[in-house]
């Protein structure tokens, strides 16, 4: 069993992407001018919603390329649970190899900036704010 393949690994990083999601959530309905209750109760639903599913792989006991106990045949085998379950697993295994290669390149991107800042005697930081500036539309 793999690092990333531990359920001990699984389970706190499914709470945190629930949480990370939730708040995503939180400030996109907030952004849209949705009523604060709205925006919580979202967020909220959004954060359950991933946690539940996540946490339904990994205890299912359901191999699937999301997370796999390397046994062979399951008692669920050509059911409808099992049918769903390979296809949140391999959404959820694809989904977690583009965000890590989207973090991969967002923290390359950021460590760039830090030496463009360092080179060029700025404060740090000056980069990433000088192109965000240039990003957002003027108010």
């Amino acid at each position: 069993m793999s690092f990333f393949n531990s359920i001990s690994i699984r389970i706190p990083l499914a709470f945190i992407g629930g949480i990370l999601y939730g708040l995503l959530t939180y400030a996109i309905v907030l952004t849209l001018n949705f009523p604060a209750q709205i925006a919580i109760g979202a967020g909220l639903l959004v954060f359950f919603l991933y946690l539940g599913s996540r946490l339904l792989v990994l205890f299912s006991g359901i191999d699937t390329p999301y997370y796999s106990k390397e046994r062979k045949g399951s008692p669920y085998e050509n059911t409808a649970f099992y049918q769903t379950a390979q296809w949140v697993g391999k959404f959820y295994h694809y989904h977690d190899a583009v965000l890590f290669a989207f973090l991969v390149i967002l923290a390359i991107v950021f460590v760039i900036s830090l030496i463009i800042d360092g080179i060029e005697n700025r404060p740090f930081g000056q980069t990433i704010q000088d192109l965000w500036n240039k990003l957002t539309p003027l108010s």
